[in-house]
């Protein structure tokens, strides 16, 4: 499903270009350029749905956890971990950042 979401994305990125393209092209006088619901509809309308898109179904789970198996790790040596909360006055996810010794 993530492969579909990722093709809709760009399938929508690319129709908000096509438009773009298209407007301008008779300057920013033509009548396409100033229609506000054409506008409102290619423009908008096209990001918002490759955003969600890619928000709801996120291009990370294509990796399969791909990550963990290159063995990528940070330059920076920072791992970031998450607190468990004590009880409910505190945040639920806190993270927060522990410096290694020895950055590789």
């Amino acid at each position: 499903m993530t492969h579909a979401a990722l093709a809709f994305a760009t399938l929508f990125i690319l129709i908000r270009s096509c438009f773009r393209v298209a407007e301008l092209s008779g300057g920013f006088g033509s009548s396409l350029a100033n229609d506000e619901i054409t506008f409102m509809i290619l423009e908008g309308g096209m990001i918002i749905s490759a955003t969600l898109a890619l928000t709801i179904f996120h291009p990370g789970r294509a990796f399969d956890g791909g990550w963990a198996k290159a063995g990528y790790k940070f330059r920076t040596g920072v791992k970031l971990t998450r607190n468990t909360p004590v009880n409910d006055e505190q945040e639920e996810s806190k993270i927060t950042n522990h410096a290694t010794t020895e950055v590789k």
